[in-house]
């Protein structure tokens, strides 16, 4: 049976369709509702940082924004609620600045102002202990009807499958370090009532093991579920993701939620509004369009990934001795032409951030995705660094003043942490290297993985484009209609 196009529930989903009816004399047509399950949070305290309370917290705001948080909103988060200091959390500017100096010249700025505390998160359901995720699905999840939609947003740690005959059954670490492994979540999945629809946000690392979830018991063999299922996931099966930091200072995170949560609410963390990426005009922010922006802004070492594109890389290929297909080195101007409006945004984005030009631009990314950059260049670069040399200079200046300092539990190091803190600031910072220090050390640096993952990007777009049209020509019937169905499920919205 193909999952049908949740076109039409897009339409049912509006208060004209419903008057529409009623002006026909079909009798009342059945609202649909939209169920919000929130997976949050770490395996224990240490794993427990303050960008999972965050990312909660966000995601919340920007929904409740929008309008669509009802009655059907569960979070289940860490401990629960539990009275007890679950939450890491690190906030260096907690710490006297006599004290980040002398651990950043004379010691190390690790944990420097890292202390716990119970999370903050309100009504909470529970902990995030597999029992529970179960048992909501026995209990809220029977309540749901037909055409309901069932939000589910990850953002948590996650690994690797611990069995290499089945690499993509990855796993979301839940409290008390148990875990829910992908194909676990597809059963629970299952037991829901027939016709509801589910859309996946999931951050943690290895979360693409995830996007398998679109078919039975997770086995592209087994066919694609019933259920129409699809997702955005932070990055691919074998990756880290990244984000997971106990920092306070929110405008420092980069992680995928960030993004695409902005993007649909038109805010980011900070509350300042941002450029709708409405990429085809219609005046909606769809879901592949959020995730379109993501893919284009975040500055991580994440390779995103969405439903219709791990669905391709199962029923689409490359033949280069079938002449009707498409290869994966095909000029950039036929990909364009065939590109989505948010593949086009993306294509478009990423060529003009990494200096991608000309027709062969496919190949040329390619190419700088193999590390012909110079591997290594980045560390060799680090060690030898301009800040390097002058922290060694300011460093060994400051011994000379006090010689004490080459022991910081000497007295004198104490006084210059306590009683003559201002004199040892002083010192620091009147330091002729110091500004131009301070200036390189606070500078944005090229990090060449983020780089290099920005061309995979563009390569997975420019692949996913040609592999989608090959598809089509193929000429499977079933397979394009599933393919069909799951971008227009793609190209939904909150509204």
């Amino acid at each position: 049976m193909l999952p049908r196009s949740w076109l039409f529930h897009q339409m049912s989903r509006t208060p004209c369709w419903l008057f529409v009816g009623l002006l026909c004399g079909c009798g009342p047509v059945a609202v649909a509702d939209d169920f919000f399950l929130t997976i949050g949070g770490g395996y224990s305290p240490s794993g427990n940082q303050a960008s999972l309370e965050n990312n909660v917290m966000f995601a919340q705001r920007a929904l409740g924004e929008q309008g669509v948080l009802g009655e059907h909103n569960d979070i289940y988060f860490s401990d629960g609620d539990a009275v007890g200091k679950d939450l890491q959390v690190m906030d260096p500017n907690s710490v006297p600045k006599a004290n980040r100096l002398m651990a950043e010249f004379f010691g190390s700025g690790d944990s420097l102002g890292l202390s716990y505390r119970n999370h903050a998160i309100p009504k909470v359901n529970g902990s995030t202990e597999p029992e529970n995720i179960r048992e909501w699905f026995r209990g809220e999840g029977q309540t749901m009807k037909s055409g309901d939609r069932l939000y589910v947003y990850v953002t948590a740690h996650g690994s690797r499958s611990s069995d290499r005959q089945s690499p993509y059954d990855t796993t979301i670490a839940t409290w008390n370090n148990s875990a829910i492994r992908m194909t676990e979540f597809v059963k629970m999945l299952d037991g829901l009532p027939k016709g509801v629809e589910v859309v996946a946000i999931m951050v943690q690392c290895h979360a693409g093991g995830f996007a398998r979830y679109i078919f039975n018991e997770g086995d592209p063999e087994k066919g694609l579920s019933e259920q129409n299922r699809i997702g955005f996931f932070a990055t691919v099966h074998d990756r880290p993701a990244s984000g997971c930091t106990p920092e306070v200072d929110e405008a420092s995170y980069v992680e995928y939620s960030t993004y695409f949560w902005a993007a649909l609410s038109g805010r980011n963390r900070s509350g300042r509004l941002i450029e709708r990426p409405d990429y085809d005009g219609d005046g909606v922010v769809s879901f592949d369009e959020a995730h379109a922006y993501t893919v284009i802004t975040a500055d991580t070492i994440d390779l995103p990934v969405m439903s219709s594109g791990e669905f391709l890389s199962i029923h689409s290929f490359f033949d280069e001795d079938d002449p009707k297909l498409l290869r994966n080195d095909e000029s950039y101007a036929l990909i364009l032409s065939l590109a989505t409006h948010s593949q086009r945004a993306i294509l478009e984005g990423l060529s003009e951030q990494l200096s991608l030009t000309g027709d062969g631009r496919i190949n040329d990314a390619w190419k700088k995705s193999q590390g012909d950059q110079g591997r290594g260049s980045s560390r060799r670069r680090r060690r030898s660094s301009p800040e390097d040399g002058l922290r060694r200079r300011i460093t060994r200046d400051l011994e000379r003043k006090w010689p004490e300092l080459a022991n910081v539990l000497n007295p004198v190091a104490i006084d210059l942490l306590t009683s003559r803190s201002d004199e040892f600031v002083e010192a620091v910072e009147d330091h002729p290297d110091y500004a131009r220090y301070r200036e390189l050390m606070d500078a944005d640096e090229t990090d060449d993985s983020k780089t290099k993952v920005k061309f995979e990007r563009f390569i997975r777009i420019a692949d996913n484009v040609a592999l989608a049209e090959n598809l089509r020509r193929l000429g499977d019937e079933k397979l394009i209609a599933q393919f069909n169905a799951i971008v227009a499920a793609e190209s939904g919205s909150l509204k």
